[in-house]
């Protein structure tokens, strides 16, 4: 049994991610890392998106794109639940929710029977794995709609908590053919579990209908990185001798990005350099193309989250050019964090997340605001820069996951209060 000196059952966190392990720019894998180095953890439990991979698949070497790649090894461990160790106190675990039947033909094993065996499976070899870690207490951290099935498959919870960071249903491409049946699962969860964590004002309103016990828990940034923009370094060699300014955006090139207003505003400024870092979603691919054609438009594709500072530093002005709609309405953007981090200028459509910084970025909804606000951002000059690191200073994610924790801890202690006096 885990105990501490105070005599207190140590904690197991079971903790669900829409990501696979590894960026620590991202927030669910920042906070797990996080949690896990808190003093009431003794381990934490971190699954990654299970794949779709069957028996007959590994014994062809046939693979679903995803991100285990075509590693036969990875797949393979996948489907055994294999845990692997990546820190101090977290273990990975990748599952499989199509374990059987042997056929590659979604009709069938999507059946209910079918897809009632394999979910049997993927949890079974959840628990499997958290039988082998340290920890009596175990606290259940979901991030995902389609988690839900958690709920009723670990009952010897001590505490559920849901981390909300989006409206789900308001992406374009979604787990679920039925938009409604995403909502409904998404609803449960915020009834259910014992805690809400929103990002945003917007959800945090929503979540508030559901469940009393939300809390609004906004994105942060990370300490290393502010340091690493703030010092001497080099800049990124795809960066150097393109002329300047070079106004840079860092993040995933999806459904939030308006690409007409990217579109209007390279054009109009032919001797700037517009440089996109990050991942180019295949559903907008026909998208970058038409504005990769443009010479002064510059995707370079996914980097390291390590990689990033050298390219903060190369940037003159660093951009937020998303739509105004449902979804990035309940956003609360990391990249902004991150450019606060590395005190340069920056400029955004009039998104979620922004009316927190009002006084240091530049702001334009229409292509032609947009291009203005760039221009005043050109010209700065630093004046800004000192109350863009303060800000970021007052939002790492050390600090954003002690005040989470807080708060689930304060929950724990309070339902052990009372277990106590009806004693």
């Amino acid at each position: 049994m885990g105990v501490r000196e105070d005599g207190e059952a140590m904690i197991k966190v079971l903790y669900l991610s829409g990501y696979k392990w590894g960026n620590m720019g991202r927030r669910k894998v920042r906070l797990a890392y996080e949690f896990a180095r808190r003093p009431q953890v003794d381990s934490l439990l971190y699954v990654e998106p299970p794949v779709q991979t069957s028996i007959l698949d590994l014994a062809r070497g046939r693979f679903e794109p995803g991100h285990l790649g075509a590693n036969r090894r990875a797949h393979r461990d996948a489907l055994l639940s294999r845990i692997r160790q990546v820190d101090d106190k977290v273990w990975v675990l990748t599952g499989s929710e199509k374990t059987v039947p042997l056929t590659r033909f979604k009709v069938v094993w999507q059946w209910d029977v079918l897809r009632q065996l394999n979910q049997a499976l993927y949890v079974g070899g959840i628990r499997r794995a958290l039988k082998q870690l340290p920890g009596d207490r175990l606290l259940l951290w979901l991030t995902y709609p389609t988690q839900a099935f958690a709920l009723d498959t670990f009952r010897d919870r001590v505490l559920a908590c849901y981390d909300w960071t989006d409206d789900w249903a308001a992406f374009e491409v979604l787990p679920v053919e039925d938009p409604q049946k995403l909502i409904a699962l998404n609803e449960r969860i915020l009834r259910e579990v014992d805690i809400v964590f929103a990002v945003s004002e917007e959800l945090t309103r929503r979540a508030m209908l559901a469940n009393r016990h939300t809390c609004r828990a906004p994105n942060a940034t990370d300490p290393q990185l502010l340091e690493a923009t703030r010092g001497e370094g080099p800049v990124a060699k795809e960066l150097q001798g393109l002329p300047s300014p070079v106004i840079g955006y860092i993040g995933q090139i999806a459904d939030k990005i308006d690409y007409d207003l990217l579109s209007v505003v390279s054009q109009a400024r032919p001797d700037w350099s517009f440089v996109f870092v990050g991942p180019v979603w295949y559903t907008k691919q026909a998208l970058v193309e038409a504005l990769d054609i443009h010479p002064n438009v510059h995707f370079l594709g996914p980097r390291p989250y390590r990689e990033l500072p050298a390219y903060l530093r190369g940037f003159d002005v660093c951009i937020l050019p998303h739509l105004c709609n449902a979804l990035t309405r309940s956003m609360d953007p990391i990249k902004l964090y991150d450019y606060l981090a590395s005190g340069k200028p920056i400029v955004s459509t009039e998104v979620a997340g922004i009316e927190r910084f009002a006084d240091v970025v530049y702001v334009g909804n229409t292509a032609q605001e947009f291009l203005a606000a760039l221009v005043r951002a050109v010209q700065e000059n630093g004046a800004l820069r000192e109350r863009r690191l303060a800000y970021a200073r007052q939002n790492t994610w050390l600090q954003r996951a002690a005040e989470m924790w807080d708060v689930v801890i304060g929950k724990l202690e309070n339902r052990e209060a009372g277990r106590l006096r009806d004693a």
